[in-house]
C-alpha cells in the first residue's frame, strides 16, 4: 500500500476530490498554508494500492497543473484596474510513501 501526499491550490482541490472520489479513491482533504506553495494550500491524502498510483497522479496533473491566468493591475491603489497581467496559477507537489502498517476500525 501506498500514501499519496499531495499539496496543491485550493482552488483545484474540489475539482481533484471530485474526480478521484468519482474513481470510487477515498482521501482526506486537509487545508493548510506554508511555504511549499505559499497559502491557499490544500493536502490531500490519499491511501492506495501500489497499481493505482498512476492513476492518482495523472487526475491530480491533469486538473491541478500549472496554468496561465490574469489578472487586474493598477499602478497605483486609487486607480481602477488599468491593466491585465499574465500570472501562473495552480500547480502542485506529490510525495508517494510507503505505508508499513494499516488498519481500519
Amino acid at each position: 500500500m501506498k500514501l499519496i501526499a499531495a499539496i496543491l491550490d485550493e482552488r483545484d482541490v474540489d475539482n481533484v476530490m471530485t474526480a478521484l472520489t468519482g474513481q470510487n479513491i477515498h482521501l482526506t482533504h486537509i487545508s493548510n498554508t506554508g511555504g511549499l506553495l505559499d497559502s491557499g494550500n490544500a493536502t490531500l491524502l490519499i491511501g492506495v494500492e501500489e497499481e493505482h498510483v498512476p492513476q492518482v497522479i495523472e487526475v491530480i496533473r491533469d486538473r491541478a497543473a500549472s496554468r496561465p491566468s490574469f489578472v487586474p493591475y493598477t499602478y497605483d491603489s486609487t486607480l481602477v484596474s488599468v491593466g491585465i497581467a499574465e500570472v501562473q496559477v495552480g500547480g502542485y507537489l506529490t510525495f508517494v510513501l510507503n505505508v508499513d502498517h494499516f488498519e481500519q476500525v
